[in-house]
């Protein structure tokens, strides 16, 4: 039985969504490979570059897929089996992330801070400089805990030793200041559900010029481990217009009422309100 009554929604799940962006999901249903589908998600890939504040070269788009998928997206694309990784743990997505970089064949240390506490980028740097990654993730807001950690600094200690960076901005996008470009950020990734005010369903995410060349040069060496989350193929889909999947045509409107009303109401003022 459907709920009738509306409710707050004050957990750690789905916030509420506005009559706008529900209205938008009404509208009628588009091929996803029509020509005016196509410019929607252009609207939509413009728009999620701006937000997340990323470099002209870097690639935004959506995932189809929940928070979770972006993640997956984000370990798939930079990760083989051997692949180094060092896993900053604040809380269950950290600790998440660890998992997931595993399954994907990567060797994986962690540097753990007590559920509640920020991490320290100098233990993140000392384990750095002991034994070294090829990618370093970690969680802005941690939602298990609430905590923000330090994203800034500790992309700097990764890209001064070589290191690729992930971020879960899963919480933090759309309530908190993130900036793919200032931060040097390779992937970023997050949600529809929580800042944005939108349905669950799909995960904004932001690809460097340094990991868009990854899944390509995997491509060359048959070492792909995904074929859903591979960006290879989920660029030709964005930008080239080649079928890789169906995309929600719903759920595709609704995100871009979402953009348009941060954008409506301003970034830095809607920041402030979620402080």
């Amino acid at each position: 039985m459907l709920p009738h009554t509306e409710r707050l929604l004050l957990g750690p799940g789905p916030s509420p969504v506005a009559p706008r962006v529900m209205r938008a999901m009404g509208a009628p249903i588009l091929s996803h490979l029509d020509p005016d589908m196509m410019a929607i998600l252009d609207d939509v890939r413009a728009r999620l570059a701006r937000m997340f504040r990323a470099p002209s070269d870097a690639l935004a788009f959506a995932i189809s897929g929940t928070g979770t998928s972006g993640m997956e997206a984000a370990v798939a694309n930079v990760t083989r089996p051997g692949t180094r990784a060092l896993v900053v743990v604040t809380g269950y997505f950290g600790d998440r992330l660890g998992q997931m970089l595993q399954r994907y064949g990567a060797t994986v240390s962690r540097v753990d801070t007590p559920w509640g506490r920020a991490s320290d980028p100098s233990q993140v740097e000392r384990a750095l400089n002991e034994e070294g990654a090829d990618v370093v993730a970690m969680v802005h807001a941690e939602t298990s805990t609430g905590v923000l950690n330090p994203v800034a600094e500790l992309c700097r200690v990764a890209a001064a030793r070589g290191a690729l960076t992930i971020v879960d901005a899963v919480t933090s996008f759309g309530a908190h200041p993130v900036d793919v470009a200032s931060w040097g950020a390779d992937v970023v990734y997050s949600c529809t559900q929580k800042g944005l005010g939108a349905p669950s369903g799909l995960a904004p995410i932001v690809f460097s010029s340094r990991a868009r060349s990854l899944p390509r040069a995997a491509a060359a060496t048959d070492t792909r481990r995904s074929f859903y989350f591979d960006l290879a193929l989920l660029e030709d889909y964005w930008l080239r217009r080649k079928y890789h999947h169906t995309i929600s045509a719903p759920l595709v409107y609704a995100l871009r009422e979402a953009l348009v009303a941060v954008e409506d109401e301003g970034l830095e003022k809607r920041w402030a309100r979620h402080e």
